[in-house]
C-alpha cells in the first residue's frame, strides 16, 4: 500500500490538469460542520457509555463523517493560504499540492482521519446495541498492519450475529462505507460552495484504500494479514470485532442462518473464531465478492478526480457535475449515480440508486436540495427526499422487494461566520449511507457551521 500511495503522489502531482493555478484568489465558502446533538444516536451512546460527556467518544456515523471532513476541509484551506510562492504561481500550485497529499497520506491512521472515520462507522452499528468498544486510531498506530476496532466480548459478537444479523452484516461493511461518504462529502461541498481546496489526492485514496481492500479479501490475499493479527491478539480483550472486513461481510451475508458459535475456537483455545478466512467463504460468495472489487472501479468515476469541480450547461448559467458510487450494503451492493446542479440560488443534486443482493436488482431515487436562501439570505433551508426498492427484509438472497423512504427538512440562521442549524428528519427501514439505523424512526440533529474562510 505505502508503495501504491508514493506512485498515487507522483502521478498526481504529474497530471497536467492540475499543474494549472487557479485563476481566481477566492477559495470558495468554506464550512466546518460542529454538530451538538444528534438523536437517537446520542441516546444509544449514553446507554452504552454510561454517560452525556462520555457518549461524545462513541459519535456515530454522521457526526464523525462531520468532524473527519471538518479536519480536512481545515487542513487543505490552511495549506493553500501558508504556502506562497509570488515569482511562479505554477510553482506556488505545486508545493500545496503536494503538502496537502503529504497531509493526507499520513493523516489517514491518525484520529479524526479517513482510518478512524471508517472505524467509527463499524462502532455506531455495536452502539445501537450497548456494545461498547474501542477505536485503537486513537492511539496514533500509524505503522501498524492492522488496527481493531477492540474490547467486544464475544458474547455481544453473538448477539448481534443471531439476534440482529442484518445489522451484523452491516457492522462488516461499514467502514467501507464511510470512506465512501467522505468523498461524497467532501465533492458536494467543493462543487455547492466553490471551494477550491486540491481534494483530489483525498478522493483518490479513499478510491483505493477500498478497492485495495476488497480485491485482497477477494482473492485470499487478506488471510496473512489476518493470521498475524491473531497471533498478536493474545486477549479476548484485544480482539478486533472482525478482522478483514470484507470475508466477514460476504460470510454473513450467505449464512444469514448460522449461529455465532459455530466459527469454532480460537486457535489460542480460548473464545470463539472470529476472523473468516477465504477457505471459509463458499464459491457463490467468493464469486460475489470478486463482482464488487471490479464494481470498485465506479469510485474512480468523476470528473472531480482529475481537477474539474464544475461544467457550465451550454452558454446558461447554470453548472453541473457528477460522481459514481459504489457502496457495500447490508443486503449486498449499491451502485449510484450522483448529479449536481447548481443556477444562482438554487442548489441541486439527484441520485439514482441502484441496489443489488446475490441475483437481484432493485432501485431508488434520492433529490437534495441545499442552503436555498430564505428572507434576504437571514435563513436557509435545505432537505433529502428518498424513494426505494429494497430486498425484502435486508436479506442477500430474496427475490421481494420492499418499498421504502426518507425524508429530512434542514433550517439554518445564517450570519457572516457562524450558523446555527436543525435537522429534522424519518426514515422507514431500509439501508441508506450514513444513516446509521437500518430500521424505522425520526431522528434530530442540531449544531453550528462555522465559516472559517472564502
Amino acid at each position: 500500500m505505502n508503495k501504491l500511495f508514493t506512485l498515487l503522489t507522483i502521478l498526481l502531482i504529474a497530471l497536467p490538469a492540475y499543474a494549472q493555478p487557479d485563476s481566481t484568489e477566492s477559495f470558495g465558502q468554506i464550512y466546518l460542520d460542529m454538530p451538538l446533538l444528534s438523536l437517537p444516536t446520542q441516546a444509544d451512546a449514553i446507554r452504552t457509555t454510561g454517560g452525556f460527556f462520555p457518549s461524545y467518544m462513541n459519535p456515530g456515523m454522521e457526526n464523525s463523517l462531520a468532524y473527519s471532513a471538518d479536519v480536512y476541509t481545515a487542513v487543505h484551506y490552511g495549506i493553500r493560504k501558508l504556502i506562497k510562492n509570488e515569482k511562479s504561481s505554477l510553482w506556488e500550485s505545486l508545493l500545496q499540492r503536494v503538502a496537502i497529499g503529504a497531509f493526507d497520506g499520513i493523516w489517514m491512521m491518525m484520529p479524526l482521519g479517513m482510518g478512524w472515520l471508517h472505524e467509527e462507522y463499524h462502532r455506531d452499528v455495536m452502539t445501537q446495541y450497548g456494545v461498547n468498544s474501542f477505536n485503537e486510531m486513537l492511539l496514533c498506530r500509524i505503522f501498524d498492519e492492522v488496527t481493531p476496532v477492540s474490547h467486544e466480548t464475544d458474547e455481544e459478537m453473538a448477539m448481534l450475529c443471531d439476534t440482529h444479523h442484518p445489522d451484523f452484516v452491516r457492522l462488516n461493511s461499514a467502514g467501507h462505507e464511510g470512506v465512501v461518504d467522505l468523498t461524497r462529502r467532501m465533492q458536494a461541498n467543493q462543487f455547492f460552495y466553490h471551494q477550491k481546496l486540491y481534494n483530489q489526492y483525498l478522493y483518490w485514496s479513499n478510491a483505493v484504500q477500498n478497492f485495495y481492500y476488497v480485491f485482497s479479501c477477494a482473492t485470499g490475499r487478506s488471510d496473512k494479514a489476518a493470521i498475524r493479527q491473531m497471533e498478536q491478539e493474545t486477549t479476548i480483550e484485544s480482539r478486533d470485532f472482525t478482522g478483514m472486513d470484507m470475508c466477514g461481510w460476504i460470510h454473513a451475508l450467505c449464512y444469514p442462518d448460522t449461529p455465532y458459535a459455530d466459527r469454532g475456537t480460537h486457535p489460542s483455545g480460548v473464545g470463539i473464531h472470529r476472523y473468516i478466512m477465504y477457505d471459509m467463504i463458499p464459491d457463490e460468495g467468493k464469486a460475489y465478492l470478486t463482482r464488487q472489487a471490479w464494481l470498485e472501479a465506479f469510485n474512480f468515476i468523476s470528473p472531480m478526480l482529475i481537477g474539474y469541480d464544475r461544467f457550465r450547461l451550454g452558454n446558461s448559467d447554470s453548472y453541473g457535475n457528477f460522481a459514481f458510487r459504489h457502496y457495500l450494503t447490508s443486503f449486498g451492493s449499491d451502485v449510484a449515480l450522483d448529479l449536481y446542479y447548481q443556477k444562482a440560488q438554487y442548489n441541486l443534486y439527484g441520485t439514482i440508486h441502484t441496489y443489488h443482493n446475490a441475483d437481484h436488482h432493485f432501485g431508488g431515487l434520492e433529490l437534495g436540495l441545499v442552503d436555498l436562501p430564505l428572507l434576504d439570505n437571514r435563513m436557509q433551508a435545505g432537505g433529502v427526499l428518498m424513494g426505494w426498492v429494497q430486498p425484502k427484509d435486508q436479506l442477500f438472497k430474496t427475490a421481494s422487494g420492499t418499498f421504502g423512504g426518507l425524508v429530512k427538512a434542514r433550517m439554518a440562521y445564517h450570519s457572516r461566520f457562524l450558523d446555527p442549524y436543525v435537522e429534522l428528519g424519518w426514515k422507514s427501514a431500509g439501508w441508506v449511507a450514513g444513516n446509521g439505523k437500518l430500521g424505522s424512526g425520526a431522528f434530530l440533529r442540531a449544531g453550528l457551521r462555522w465559516q472559517i474562510g472564502r
